[in-house]
């Protein structure tokens, strides 16, 4: 049994429209086939017919024309519109650049400012420290003591040696001791900041 072609080269070969081999190959089937002969015999009368009386049904052309018309003037105003419009050259577009950038880096210089002076504000508010008792520098039997409150630090000296001790009233202590097998004097200067 032979293979007949497919429809679409059938219709194809009616318009000429194959190419040159499949054209060869659909003709020798085409000699010796009726009924794929009668199918492209069919195409060639459709192709034949007048196409308007077949497939456009009676359209009124005047009032398509006359939209159409009207649509191509509309395009053609708003082309003439857009031309019209005078585009900032270059330099005028760098010029509006540096401003912006101008005004942004200013705008944000003073949202940076206001929100520094806001916290620092805050900070100046809050207290640093709460101190109970004032700090104070004190001359004991066995060197000096600082006391801070609950907090103090002692500086003392070797019992065995003989110390000076000196304490001035800006809170000032200083301590000072030699050493008796070197002969060294070790000096303690202890003060309030």
């Amino acid at each position: 049994m032979k293979q007949h072609p497919e429809l679409a080269d059938l219709a194809l070969y009616s318009g000429r429209d194959l190419p040159l081999f499949q054209r060869w190959s659909v003709g020798r089937h085409l000699a010796q086939c009726s009924a794929c002969r009668a199918e492209v015999a069919a195409f060639r009368a459709l192709a034949a017919a007048p196409v308007a009386e077949t497939f456009i049904p009676n359209i009124a052309w005047e009032p398509l024309a006359k939209e159409m018309r009207a649509n191509i003037f509309l395009g053609l105003e708003a082309s003439e519109a857009i031309s019209a419009y005078r585009r900032p050259t270059p330099s005028e577009e760098r010029w509006l650049n540096w401003r912006a950038a101008a005004m942004v880096a200013s705008l944000m210089g003073v949202i940076g400012s206001g929100w520094w002076f806001a916290v620092s504000a805050k900070r100046l508010d809050q207290p640093i420290a709460s101190v109970a008792q004032p700090a104070s520098v004190e001359a004991t039997d066995t060197g000096v003591e600082i006391k801070d409150g609950n907090l103090s630090l002692e500086l003392r000296t070797p019992a065995s040696r003989v110390s000076f001790v000196s304490i001035s009233t800006e809170g000032t202590a200083e301590t000072r001791y030699t050493d008796a097998e070197t002969g060294q004097i070790t000096v303690n200067h202890v003060y309030l900041d």
